[in-house]
């Protein structure tokens, strides 16, 4: 009787289901990016599942490569270097970008070495303001600016779900089965991923899944 109650229970209530992740294809530059300066691409192949994009190459900030155990791990640390440099960290004490929420687009690349370690590269879009000269320079020597992206092209899947590793991990595998039937299956071959957040403080808008390849 017990477990009949807690069936109907979660059946009326729909609070007894886990984390629930779905993955789709886009129809251009994702919404968050009408409140925030976003890279910007041209798709050149769309399907429900995935995307593929030719990226305009652009400014960004990244802080040191860091080896953690998850990608809240990565998150974390490398977001704390660059979110205080965005914040007045800088030699002329500005917010780098306008708007404390939703905040600037980041890139995480990760490259899996063991099964429990990782490492994690996070980088900061430069607000189009600063993309052709007067960035502040940092505080902190260990932030450099780089021109992203370093390939031609990304395979992009849209994830609405929460920010849980083996959500993350089976979205890439998603993407991953995807490409391998398709002309860009050699984009599935790479081991490297990239997670985009569109706005770091806001985790309920969805991120991204990007798998750069030439």
């Amino acid at each position: 009787m017990l477990c009949l109650l807690v069936i109907f229970s979660c059946i009326v209530v729909q609070e007894c289901k886990g984390p629930i992740a779905k993955g789709y294809g886009g129809d251009g530059p994702p919404t968050q990016c009408k409140k925030v300066d976003c890279p910007t691409f041209t798709v050149i192949h769309s399907e429900k599942e995935f995307e593929i994009r030719e990226y305009n190459q652009s400014l960004w900030v990244t802080a040191p490569s860091l080896l953690q155990y998850s990608i809240m791990g990565g998150l974390a640390k490398a977001g704390e270097i660059l979110f205080d440099y965005y914040a007045r960290g800088n030699d002329q004490g500005v917010m780098i970008f306008d708007h404390y929420d939703p905040g600037p687009v980041l890139l995480l690349d990760v490259s899996n070495s063991t099964a429990l370690n990782s490492t994690y590269t996070m980088y900061y879009y430069v607000p189009e303001k600063y993309q052709n000269g007067g960035l502040p320079k940092p505080l902190e020597s260990e932030i450099k600016q780089v021109k992203l992206p370093k390939y031609k092209y990304a395979a992009a899947r849209r994830v609405y779900s929460e920010i849980i590793e083996d959500i993350i991990l089976g979205q890439v595998d998603a993407l991953r089965t995807q490409l391998k039937n398709t002309k860009y299956k050699r984009a599935a071959d790479r081991g490297q991923y990239t997670y985009v957040m569109y706005g770091e403080l806001n985790f309920n808008q969805g991120y991204e899944i990007l798998i750069w390849f030439d």
